[in-house]
């Protein structure tokens, strides 16, 4: 089963069985529509300083 863990620079924040529940969280302590973004940064995108995302990571565990 996958697994969606969320940092804030290098700092662990949270984890997630779904994107979609990823970005519901971070979306009520930031704001914004951010799932596209949090897809984005899953696979590569770093965001520029004036983005609500920059800081933030994603990174997929992969469990069994």
């Amino acid at each position: 089963m996958k697994k969606y863990s969320l940092y804030k620079n290098d700092i662990f924040l949270h984890d997630f069985d779904t994107m979609k529940d990823c970005s519901v969280w971070l979306e009520n302590l930031i704001g914004g529509s951010l799932y596209e973004g949090l897809r984005a940064l899953r696979t590569g995108w770093n965001p520029q300083e004036h983005s609500q995302l920059f800081g933030y990571e994603v990174k997929t565990n992969n469990q069994q």
